[in-house]
């Protein structure tokens, strides 16, 4: 194993389980052994998320080594350890993880096969990139996974383009981009966006961080940070603006049962094992439950509505604190209704549009359909209106509710 200097750049494996103790010593599992080290372990594994060198990365820790003798050859001997383990080496671990998904991340391969074999989304992005981006373009891509939207922007004519992924995927993206001749212009930075800077603002912001409700990922305030700190004064996104609808919806019986406790579960369960449950059906007896369903089975569902706007977000401007809505869903068909299906139209560029709606999906879909389980449910008649309150909190969460005493 080569020997160590400050000037060596070491780069972390993508994926280890690391454990601390009650001392705050820490132990990392890793290729089914376990490693006991110190203290600064953790926050040189963390420093060490993007290439550094290991001169780099002590002169970052050092506010935390002042006052401890020895503190910073203790920490040089933590690396020189982890090193040694491999979980910090000089070359980067390239392609998939070997790791089965979910724990594989998004260095897994079933992720990027999901979201390549989608027969729309990503190439609806693609054609929003062409639609936008301009000869000599300065682009920030924000999640490039496979790296296909900064690749197509470079095809499109863009002079630079920094591409920023967090994952371990960045070394087989730049692969990608090698192979398709266009890496001379792509920038493959390792990270996330509100922890780098970019040598020159960019002129178009691309991503596609949106998740199967339309904010569950965060992009609103990704965007936002984005948009003050690494772009031009009158930027260019893709997506511009996300608009999201619910639909009032019977849930099937058998659908509902696998995400609330009901008197039948208890029953079941009391006769199995002689124990009342009870406690758990009272615990959710009064909120609503959001899950996610795929839209091949959400589409055979009963929808007893038309979808109604629940909120659009322009991603061009601020958050102005958490986001509060009250719509109202207007039933069009007598029936049963026990929950609002959600789904979003993104404003890809000036001709283009992505919608999530479940009747437009498929088993070859790279999206899940956001549900909402209400607390009880109501029988509605043609022309009855149902009111309820959405709240997105600003952090990735959101809460829907029927309107008290409706």
């Amino acid at each position: 194993m080569p020997k160590l200097s400050p000037d060596t750049v070491l780069h972390r494996v993508p994926s280890f389980i690391a454990e601390v103790d009650t001392s705050n010593e820490v132990k990392i599992h890793f290729e089914s052994r376990i490693l006991k080290l110190g203290h600064d372990a953790l926050g040189l594994l963390d420093l060490f998320h993007q290439p550094r060198t290991v001169g780099e990365a002590l002169t970052l820790l050092g506010p935390r080594l002042k006052g401890r003798p020895r503190a910073a050859q203790d920490a040089l001997a933590t690396v020189v350890s982890l090193h040694q383990a491999g979980l910090l080496r000089t070359e980067p671990v390239e392609g998939f993880s070997d790791q089965p998904f979910p724990k594989g991340g998004y260095d897994a391969a079933f992720v990027h096969i999901a979201m390549l074999e989608d027969p729309v989304r990503k190439a609806s992005f693609q054609q929003a990139v062409r639609d936008t981006v301009r000869d000599g373009d300065v682009v920030l891509d924000l999640g490039t996974g496979s790296g296909i939207l900064a690749i197509t922007a470079a095809q499109a004519g863009a002079r630079k383009v920094y591409a920023v992924e967090p994952a371990g995927m960045v070394h087989l993206a730049r692969r990608i981009a090698e192979r398709n001749g266009v890496a001379d212009r792509i920038e493959f930075m390792r990270g996330w966006s509100p922890q780098l800077e970019l040598p020159e603002p960019a002129d178009v912001l691309l991503t596609d961080i949106v998740g199967n409700e339309a904010l569950d990922m965060r992009i609103w305030e990704t965007v936002q940070d984005a948009r003050r700190r690494l772009m031009t004064d009158s930027p260019r996104l893709v997506p511009g603006r996300l608009t999201s609808y619910a639909t009032l919806a019977r849930i099937p019986d058998e659908v509902l049962d696998k995400h609330r406790v009901t008197q039948g579960h208890l029953a079941r369960w009391k006769e199995m094992f002689g124990i009342d449950f009870g406690p758990m059906a009272e615990s959710e007896a009064r909120r609503s439950i959001g899950f996610y369903e795929r839209p091949e089975t959400v589409q055979t569902w009963d929808f007893l509505s038309k979808p109604a706007e629940l909120y659009q977000v322009d991603l061009h401007q601020d958050m102005a604190g958490p986001l509060d809505t009250r719509p109202t869903l207007t039933a069009d068909r007598a029936g049963e209704v026990n929950g609002v299906v959600v789904h979003f139209e993104a404003r890809l560029g000036p001709d283009t549009t992505l919608s999530t709606a479940p009747w437009l999906g498929c088993a070859r879909s790279h999206w899940y359909t956001a549900v909402w389980a209400l607390t009880e449910p109501v029988r509605v008649e043609p022309g009855q209106d149902l009111s309820y309150v959405y709240r997105y909190l600003g952090d990735g969460t959101s809460h829907f509710e029927p309107v008290s005493g409706r």
